[in-house]
Protein backbone atom coordinates (compact mmCIF):
# COMPACT_ATOMS: atom_id res chain seq x y z
CA UNK A 1 0.00 0.00 0.00
CA UNK A 2 2.84 2.34 0.88
CA UNK A 3 4.45 1.65 -2.49
CA UNK A 4 1.18 2.45 -4.24
CA UNK A 5 0.95 5.81 -2.42
CA UNK A 6 4.57 6.64 -3.36
CA UNK A 7 3.81 5.84 -6.99
CA UNK A 8 0.71 8.02 -6.93
CA UNK A 9 2.63 10.93 -5.40
CA UNK A 10 5.42 10.54 -7.94
CA UNK A 11 2.90 10.41 -10.79
CA UNK A 12 1.14 13.50 -9.44
CA UNK A 13 4.42 15.43 -9.22
CA UNK A 14 5.37 14.34 -12.72
CA UNK A 15 1.97 15.48 -13.97
CA UNK A 16 2.31 18.86 -12.31
CA UNK A 17 5.81 19.30 -13.70
CA UNK A 18 4.57 18.42 -17.16
CA UNK A 19 1.75 20.95 -16.84
CA UNK A 20 4.24 23.63 -15.74
CA UNK A 21 6.48 22.87 -18.71
CA UNK A 22 3.50 22.97 -21.04
CA UNK A 23 2.33 26.32 -19.67
CA UNK A 24 5.85 27.75 -19.88
CA UNK A 25 6.13 26.56 -23.47
CA UNK A 26 2.75 28.11 -24.33
CA UNK A 27 3.79 31.42 -22.76
CA UNK A 28 7.09 31.34 -24.64
CA UNK A 29 5.32 30.61 -27.93
CA UNK A 30 2.80 33.39 -27.26
CA UNK A 31 5.60 35.83 -26.49
CA UNK A 32 7.50 34.87 -29.66
CA UNK A 33 4.34 35.19 -31.72
CA UNK A 34 3.59 38.60 -30.25
CA UNK A 35 7.12 39.86 -30.87
CA UNK A 36 7.21 38.52 -34.43
CA UNK A 37 3.78 39.94 -35.14
CA UNK A 38 4.79 43.32 -33.75
CA UNK A 39 7.98 43.35 -35.80
CA UNK A 40 6.03 42.43 -38.93
CA UNK A 41 3.54 45.26 -38.39
CA UNK A 42 6.42 47.63 -37.59
CA UNK A 43 8.25 46.59 -40.76
CA UNK A 44 5.18 46.92 -42.97
CA UNK A 45 4.40 50.33 -41.50
CA UNK A 46 7.88 51.61 -42.20
CA UNK A 47 7.86 50.09 -45.69
CA UNK A 48 4.62 51.96 -46.37
CA UNK A 49 6.13 55.22 -45.10
CA UNK A 50 9.26 54.66 -47.19
CA UNK A 51 7.34 53.99 -50.40
CA UNK A 52 5.12 57.01 -49.74
CA UNK A 53 7.99 59.42 -49.14
CA UNK A 54 10.39 57.98 -51.73
CA UNK A 55 8.27 57.36 -54.81
CA UNK A 56 9.09 54.95 -57.61
CA UNK A 57 11.58 56.39 -60.11
CA UNK A 58 9.97 58.25 -63.03
CA UNK A 59 11.16 56.24 -66.05
CA UNK A 60 8.50 57.22 -68.58
CA UNK A 61 9.95 59.59 -71.17
CA UNK A 62 7.86 62.72 -71.77
CA UNK A 63 9.74 63.73 -74.93
CA UNK A 64 11.94 62.15 -77.56
CA UNK A 65 14.92 64.36 -76.83
CA UNK A 66 16.18 66.01 -73.65
CA UNK A 67 18.58 68.90 -73.24
CA UNK A 68 21.13 66.85 -71.33
CA UNK A 69 22.00 63.59 -69.62
CA UNK A 70 22.62 64.45 -65.96
CA UNK A 71 25.09 61.86 -64.64
CA UNK A 72 25.25 61.31 -60.88
CA UNK A 73 28.68 61.41 -59.28
CA UNK A 74 30.57 58.26 -58.37
CA UNK A 75 34.04 57.84 -56.80
CA UNK A 76 36.99 57.25 -59.14
CA UNK A 77 39.75 54.73 -58.41
CA UNK A 78 42.58 55.80 -56.14
CA UNK A 79 44.89 56.19 -59.14
CA UNK A 80 42.45 58.63 -60.78
CA UNK A 81 41.07 56.23 -63.39
CA UNK A 82 37.28 55.81 -63.71
CA UNK A 83 35.92 53.05 -61.48
CA UNK A 84 33.85 50.20 -62.94
CA UNK A 85 30.60 51.73 -61.66
CA UNK A 86 31.56 55.18 -62.90
CA UNK A 87 32.23 53.76 -66.35
CA UNK A 88 28.75 52.26 -66.60
CA UNK A 89 27.17 55.66 -65.93
CA UNK A 90 29.39 57.50 -68.41
CA UNK A 91 28.88 54.83 -71.08
CA UNK A 92 25.09 54.99 -70.69
CA UNK A 93 25.14 58.79 -71.02
CA UNK A 94 27.38 58.59 -74.09
CA UNK A 95 25.04 56.02 -75.58
CA UNK A 96 22.09 58.40 -75.13
CA UNK A 97 24.10 61.20 -76.76
CA UNK A 98 25.07 59.04 -79.74
CA UNK A 99 21.44 58.01 -80.21
CA UNK A 100 20.44 61.69 -80.35
CA UNK A 101 18.32 61.43 -77.20
CA UNK A 102 20.26 64.17 -75.38
CA UNK A 103 22.03 67.28 -76.64
CA UNK A 104 24.67 67.51 -73.93
CA UNK A 105 26.13 65.44 -71.11
CA UNK A 106 26.28 66.96 -67.63
CA UNK A 107 28.68 65.28 -65.19
CA UNK A 108 28.33 65.99 -61.46
CA UNK A 109 30.52 65.29 -58.44
CA UNK A 110 33.45 66.75 -56.54
CA UNK A 111 36.10 65.17 -54.31
CA UNK A 112 34.34 62.67 -52.07
CA UNK A 113 36.21 59.48 -51.19
CA UNK A 114 39.59 60.51 -52.58
CA UNK A 115 41.36 63.54 -54.07
CA UNK A 116 40.02 63.04 -57.59
CA UNK A 117 37.14 65.21 -58.83
CA UNK A 118 34.46 62.81 -60.02
CA UNK A 119 33.01 65.06 -62.73
CA UNK A 120 36.44 65.70 -64.25
CA UNK A 121 37.33 62.00 -64.34
CA UNK A 122 34.01 61.22 -66.01
CA UNK A 123 34.52 64.03 -68.52
CA UNK A 124 37.94 62.68 -69.51
CA UNK A 125 36.47 59.22 -70.05
CA UNK A 126 33.61 60.62 -72.15
CA UNK A 127 36.06 62.58 -74.32
CA UNK A 128 38.07 59.38 -74.80
CA UNK A 129 34.85 57.75 -75.99
CA UNK A 130 34.42 60.43 -78.62
CA UNK A 131 32.25 63.11 -77.04
CA UNK A 132 33.36 66.68 -77.97
CA UNK A 133 34.26 68.84 -74.97
CA UNK A 134 31.77 71.50 -76.04
CA UNK A 135 29.00 68.95 -75.55
CA UNK A 136 29.99 68.42 -71.89
CA UNK A 137 29.01 70.38 -68.77
CA UNK A 138 30.51 69.71 -65.34
CA UNK A 139 29.68 70.46 -61.71
CA UNK A 140 32.63 69.86 -59.38
CA UNK A 141 31.48 70.86 -55.88
CA UNK A 142 28.86 68.32 -54.80
CA UNK A 143 29.64 65.61 -52.25
CA UNK A 144 26.32 63.74 -52.25
CA UNK A 145 23.29 62.94 -54.40
CA UNK A 146 21.44 65.76 -52.65
CA UNK A 147 24.12 68.24 -53.73
CA UNK A 148 24.31 66.71 -57.23
CA UNK A 149 20.74 67.79 -57.85
CA UNK A 150 20.91 71.06 -55.93
CA UNK A 151 23.96 72.37 -57.83
CA UNK A 152 22.80 70.86 -61.11
CA UNK A 153 19.62 72.89 -61.08
CA UNK A 154 21.53 76.17 -60.77
CA UNK A 155 24.03 75.28 -63.49
CA UNK A 156 21.29 74.00 -65.81
CA UNK A 157 19.57 77.37 -65.51
CA UNK A 158 22.84 79.16 -66.29
CA UNK A 159 23.46 76.91 -69.31
CA UNK A 160 19.90 77.17 -70.60
CA UNK A 161 19.23 73.46 -70.04
CA UNK A 162 15.53 73.06 -69.28
CA UNK A 163 15.25 69.28 -68.85
CA UNK A 164 17.41 66.22 -68.31
CA UNK A 165 17.75 62.45 -68.27
CA UNK A 166 19.16 61.52 -64.86
CA UNK A 167 21.64 58.67 -65.39
CA UNK A 168 22.74 56.43 -62.54
CA UNK A 169 22.72 52.76 -61.57
CA UNK A 170 19.39 51.05 -60.90
CA UNK A 171 20.00 50.71 -57.15
CA UNK A 172 20.49 54.50 -57.01
CA UNK A 173 17.49 55.55 -59.12
CA UNK A 174 14.98 56.03 -56.30
CA UNK A 175 17.32 58.23 -54.29
CA UNK A 176 18.42 60.33 -57.27
CA UNK A 177 14.82 60.66 -58.46
CA UNK A 178 13.70 61.80 -55.01
CA UNK A 179 16.19 64.68 -55.00
CA UNK A 180 15.61 65.54 -58.67
CA UNK A 181 11.96 66.02 -57.79
CA UNK A 182 12.79 67.91 -54.59
CA UNK A 183 14.78 70.51 -56.52
CA UNK A 184 12.15 70.86 -59.22
CA UNK A 185 14.01 69.40 -62.19
CA UNK A 186 12.13 68.46 -65.36
CA UNK A 187 13.57 64.96 -65.61
CA UNK A 188 13.26 61.30 -66.44
CA UNK A 189 15.32 58.51 -64.85
CA UNK A 190 17.58 56.17 -66.81
CA UNK A 191 19.38 53.17 -65.30
CA UNK A 192 22.94 52.20 -66.20
CA UNK A 193 24.02 48.56 -66.32
CA UNK A 194 25.98 47.03 -63.47
CA UNK A 195 29.68 46.33 -64.14
CA UNK A 196 30.26 42.95 -65.77
CA UNK A 197 32.14 41.62 -62.73
CA UNK A 198 29.55 42.84 -60.21
CA UNK A 199 28.42 40.11 -57.80
CA UNK A 200 24.73 39.66 -57.05
CA UNK A 201 25.38 39.90 -53.29
CA UNK A 202 27.16 43.23 -53.72
CA UNK A 203 24.36 44.66 -55.86
CA UNK A 204 21.73 43.48 -53.37
CA UNK A 205 23.66 45.10 -50.53
CA UNK A 206 23.76 48.38 -52.49
CA UNK A 207 19.96 48.34 -52.80
CA UNK A 208 19.49 47.60 -49.08
CA UNK A 209 22.13 49.98 -47.75
CA UNK A 210 21.14 52.97 -49.88
CA UNK A 211 17.45 52.54 -49.05
CA UNK A 212 18.27 52.31 -45.34
CA UNK A 213 20.46 55.41 -45.59
CA UNK A 214 17.65 57.31 -47.31
CA UNK A 215 15.20 56.31 -44.59
CA UNK A 216 17.56 57.32 -41.79
CA UNK A 217 18.12 60.69 -43.44
CA UNK A 218 14.36 61.13 -43.70
CA UNK A 219 13.96 60.82 -39.91
CA UNK A 220 16.97 63.09 -39.39
CA UNK A 221 15.20 65.72 -41.47
CA UNK A 222 17.77 65.57 -44.26
CA UNK A 223 15.53 64.53 -47.14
Amino acid sequence: MQGFVVCMVTFDKAGRNEMRRKRASEKKSFFKGTVMGGLSVFGLLHLLVFRTVFERPQKKWKRKRYDCALVCGCPANLNGSPSATMKTRVERAVELWREGKVDKIFFTGGRVKNVHVEAEVMKEYAVALGVPEERIVTETQSVSTYHNMMHARRIMEDEGLKNCVVVTNNWHLRKAGHYAKKFGLDYVMCGAKEPENARFADTLWRYLSINLHMYINFYRGLS
